[in-house]
């Protein structure tokens, strides 16, 4: 068993990490059961079998196993503390438990911490926000004798579903939904339920060396966005300045035109009753507390700054953004796979679809975002930090690369090799383009390198961000060559980014457990029907019957849903979880 995993390894395939576990469950004798309790006091237990092992190589596998199963659940769920019950007459057991504390680096400082540590800085500004300090996280070994029978708890029976009840919501006010993404911001406008106004604005955060850089162009953005609102609001939507809602509008343009909008207004220039928004990093109570994602790496490497003060200031937007609604207003802010969930559950209650298991979606773009909402439209308060789950214990050969290789599998955060990062999302688009093309398709992998959507860097090979960011182009030149007839090995690309997926179902399903057993789908991956159908394909074939939805026209069923799908610059694909938001933000005006 362990022989092949080995072998795959050392031959650059992919072993997944469900695999695995499937293996040892099934052949192994040694206990190395988990409990964690969580940050409400829940305690989820995950008996974990370990084969014996022969050599250190063996045992170097066995433990890079133990290892990402309870980094994925602390990027997942989340912990105060993890019990490990085992035999202590197991001493490479006893071992591999006393490991723990060294590998995941309890003892050092957020800012020392890498690579399986990473995840406890996410876990330590979470507790800090939930429990104000009083919890500090920690391992315990203990002996699987004495361990304690555990009755988790059910799901509550009868929780109402809300998600119908929102769309009504927008009657009278005045809303703006936001989806911050790590290439771009959408903002959408309600007024009196119409969909009054929507703006797409291009960055790149991962460049950003302080606070101010991200903080500012949101708080921009959100000014334009109100005075472009109360222009419809007040019947003068003839004074909308066209060139700095443009998603080429620079700063100066946007600030004129919020300059015009504004003195047009006059006394008609109003707040928002509510803002709802989705920002790509953990956000638990409405703040954002996660800190560890690509979209700050900048900040975090900016020696000038200290950057706890810095991401303390991230951590602020919400009041920042409560300038701009009215007094009873409110701001909602949520990660931005939660808002997939949500904007899907919303729509598919619109439909008269059964919402009482909650909802499940991914966003597939720069990153790959999960989202989880129960029936009664509340949010887990976990991380959900899938993205930097491991799914892969093998490809060896392509662990060698730096992560800003594109051929490389290891995260630009961590440093760990394996996690989705490198594989749902852009990201694996590009990976699986390098490491394939040169052979199977060498025409379509020059023209990428002849359009600078590839470049070699030394020996790196690249997606340029600048002068120019090159990520968008460069995802949709495969798609759209995935798209043409004949072009398997394009093709290829995008029914491998599907079994992914439905290795991430495995995942998930594993260890959050949720009712929801569908997927819905958002983002530029989905966008494309064909690319859409080869991930379908791709999925079936790890998980049949496995069923996912694209969130695109199909989506389409509250008013404001079906404006913007018959919008003629915009499409559901791009702008639906920033409806979603508007509809979240209803949820502080209950």
């Amino acid at each position: 068993m362990l022989e092949t995993f080995l072998q795959r390894a050392k031959e650059d395939l992919p072993v997944y990490l469900t695999d695995v576990r499937a293996a040892f469950q099934a052949h192994g004798t040694r206990p190395f059961h988990l409990q964690l309790t969580l940050y409400d006091g829940a305690v989820k237990q995950f008996p974990l079998l370990l084969p014996g092992t022969k050599n250190g190589e063996e045992a170097e596998f066995v433990a890079s196993y133990v290892y990402a199963t309870i980094y994925n659940l602390l990027s997942s769920l989340g912990a105060v503390r993890v019990d490990i019950y085992l035999d202590p007459r197991d001493t490479a057991a006893v071992k591999l438990a006393a490991s723990l504390d060294e590998v995941f680096q309890t003892g050092l400082a957020k800012p020392a911490r890498t690579g399986y540590g990473k995840c406890l800085n996410v876990n330590e500004r979470t507790l800090a926000a939930l429990t104000g300090g009083r919890e500090r996280f920690c391992f315990r070994t203990l002996d699987v004798a004495d361990e304690p029978a555990v009755c988790e708890t059910a799901a509550a029976a009868g929780a109402q579903p809300v998600f119908s009840s929102l769309p009504a919501m927008t009657a009278g006010r005045m809303l703006l939904g936001m989806d911050v993404g790590g290439t771009d911001i959408k903002l959408a406008a309600s007024v009196d339920g119409r969909l009054s106004v929507c703006k797409e604005f291009d960055w790149f955060p991962a460049s950003f060396t302080e606070a101010a850089q991200l903080i500012d162009p949101i708080l921009l953005i959100t000014r334009l966005m109100r005075a472009a609102a109360s222009l419809c609001a007040a019947g003068k939507a003839g004074a909308l300045d066209a060139a700095a809602l443009d998603k080429h509008a620079s700063f100066d343009e946007m600030q004129r035109g919020i300059a015009a909008m504004e003195a047009a207004a006059g006394s008609s220039l109003r707040n928002f009753d509510a803002i709802g928004l989705c920002f790509p990093d953990v956000v638990i109570r409405n703040r954002i507390v996660g800190g560890e994602t690509y979209k700050t790496r900048g900040m975090r490497e900016n020696a000038a700054l200290d950057y706890e003060a810095q991401f303390a200031k991230i951590t602020g937007l919400n009041s920042a953004l409560a300038a701009y609604v009215t007094a009873n207003g409110a701001v909602m802010n949520t990660n931005d796979g939660p808002m997939a969930a949500f904007t899907a559950a919303v729509e598919m209650a619109a439909a008269g679809a059964d919402v009482s298991h909650g909802f499940f979606a991914h966003t597939l773009g720069t990153e790959l975002g999960t989202g989880w909402v129960l029936p009664d439209g509340s949010i887990p308060e976990i991380p959900l930090e899938v993205y930097n789950c491991i799914i892969d214990l093998g490809s060896f050969a392509q662990k060698q690369y730096d992560p800003n290789d594109v051929r490389s599998i290891n995260n630009f955060n961590t440093g760990l090799p394996g996690t989705l990062q490198k594989y749902t999302c852009q990201s694996g688009v590009f990976r699986l383009a390098a490491k394939h093309l040169p052979q199977l398709d060498p025409g379509t992998f020059q023209q990428a390198l002849d359009a600078g959507i590839l470049a070699w860097d030394g020996a790196r090979l690249i997606v340029p961000t600048a002068p120019k960011d090159m990520r968008k182009p460069c995802l949709e030149f495969f798609m759209a060559k995935a798209a043409e007839p004949g072009r398997e090995s394009c093709a290829d690309i995008f029914r491998q980014i599907g079994e992914y997926l439905a290795v991430t179902w495995q995942e998930t399903d594993y260890m959050l457990r949720p009712e929801a057993k569908d997927r819905s789908l958002f983002g530029r991956l989905v966008k494309n029907p064909v690319c859409f159908r080869l991930m379908c394909e791709g999925a079936e074939r790890r998980v049949p019957g496995i069923r996912q939805y694209a969130a695109d026209g199909s989506l389409a069923n509250t008013a404001l849903m079906r404006q913007l799908e018959a919008h003629p610059d915009y499409t559901v694909a791009q702008f639906a979880q920033a409806i979603g938001a508007i509809y979240y933000g209803c949820l502080g005006l209950r």
